[in-house]
């Protein structure tokens, strides 16, 4: 079983999802939408990678500069929600 890192926020009346460790992101009008879309997409992903041979190039790390980006946008004077979960998969 593999956990991975992932965050959702609120933006502009939408929850946008975002996965770390695989750079994979999602978003959703409720912020249960934005989380179930992430767990499809990061399923969809493993499974073509692993279908692929590609095993070994399944982590990859979103940019920093993204990061920054996603957790501190620019001219964003107001508060936002920000949550990380954890969420938990098997691939062979």
């Amino acid at each position: 079983m593999q956990k991975f890192t992932c965050f959702v926020k609120e933006e502009d009346g939408q929850y946008a999802s975002l996965c770390l460790e695989l750079d994979v992101a999602s978003c959703g009008n409720t912020k249960k939408e934005a989380i179930e879309g992430l767990r499809n997409a990061i399923a969809e992903y493993l499974e073509f990678m692993v279908s692929e041979g590609r095993e070994n190039e399944i982590y990859r790390p979103v940019p920093m500069n993204e990061l920054k980006s996603y957790l501190f946008p620019e001219n964003d004077t107001i508060e936002q929600f920000l949550e990380a979960i954890s969420l938990e998969f098997e691939y062979a």
